[in-house]
């Protein structure tokens, strides 16, 4: 049985201000059949499926929970007009973290293990998971039951993650060519400023929490 069905289907529901009663009429299902669905009692058949998220205008991989978009990409409208200023940070600083991230690749590329690759994904998916969590719930006219761990978890989960990246590495017999910050800047000279203001940042906010 699926699991995130129930979960999103009441989400729907509540996020809309539905009844069960009107959403069981509309979909010409009894009102207690409605209840099982959402309290994971029973399972829903593809045909009831289909007309569920014909109903909420979503797509049925979204129901159960196999994808993060509601509705199809063709479906979605074009942004209204946006803030150049802000759209140019936010522009800034997407190069900036793609930039960084082509040099962080072709280090990890050069150790040739795929574990590391594994780790680094998790951990940049978990600071991502994060920000947007944050920045989401923010508005208090969002859902917070989009989110189904509690915001006190993501701390300790990054830590371990981070720590069992590091113990991989230092359990590693690394066998790639020496390569320093100059090698870097030559080999990527459009990017290390990037990196390097990265560096430079965390370097310096760490050392102020120390002070």
């Amino acid at each position: 049985m699926n699991k995130d069905f129930p979960r999103i289907l009441t989400l729907l529901r509540t996020e809309k201000g539905l009844s069960q009663k009107q959403v069981a009429n509309d979909l010409n299902i009894s009102q207690g059949l409605l209840s099982h669905y959402e309290n994971g009692k029973r399972e829903c058949n593809l045909d009831l499926l289909v007309r569920i998220a014909k109903y909420f205008d979503v797509s049925c991989d979204y129901l159960l929970g196999t994808t993060s978009m509601p509705i199809s990409i063709k479906k979605i409208a074009k942004p209204k007009q946006k803030n150049k200023s802000i759209s140019k940070a936010l522009s800034e600083q997407h190069n900036k973290i793609n930039h960084a991230l082509e040099i962080f690749n072709s280090v990890i590329e050069s150790y040739q293990n795929p574990e590391l690759i594994q780790y680094s994904d998790s951990i940049l998916s978990l600071s991502m998971y994060s920000l947007f969590r944050s920045a989401f719930v923010a508005n208090s006219k969002n859902d917070k039951n989009n989110f189904s761990v509690n915001k006190e978890s993501i701390s300790p989960a990054f830590a371990l993650l981070s720590s069992s990246f590091e113990r991989k590495l230092e359990g590693m017999k690394i066998n790639a060519p020496k390569t320093s910050f100059m090698k870097l800047y030559n080999e990527f000279p459009l990017e290390y400023k990037a990196l390097n203001d990265i560096i430079v940042f965390s370097e310096e906010y760490i050392k102020k929490l120390d002070d």
